[in-house]
């Protein structure tokens, strides 16, 4: 049987601490195209027209039909439904399709 001779073993290498750089390079470029583009984005949406609401005209028609009781009686709505004029519902509708 052979003995253990240290003498009879091949030297350790030593690990040396060379460590690649390439990953770190690699997450400081996508970090910062990451913050350009959050920068162009802001940008951006900046540099665009704030639209405001536009103005409420008062639709007669839409004030009509809004003008109802709350009674839950049947006569009160027989007269809700009596006052409600249907005739000039389809009144938008005609604009819509005029514009098409």
């Amino acid at each position: 049987m052979d003995t253990f001779n240290p003498n009879q073993m091949p030297p350790m290498q030593e690990q040396s601490e060379k460590k690649s750089i390439g990953p770190l390079v690699a997450v400081i470029i996508i970090l910062a195209l990451i913050v350009i583009g959050g920068l162009y984005f802001l940008k951006t949406r900046s540099s665009q027209p704030v639209y405001e609401a536009p103005t409420e005209e008062v639709d007669t028609i839409s004030e009509s039909l809004n003008q109802q009781s709350d009674s839950d009686e049947l006569n009160s709505i027989e007269a809700d439904l009596n006052a409600t004029d249907l005739d000039n519902l389809d009144q938008g509708a005609a604009a819509i399709e005029a514009e098409l």
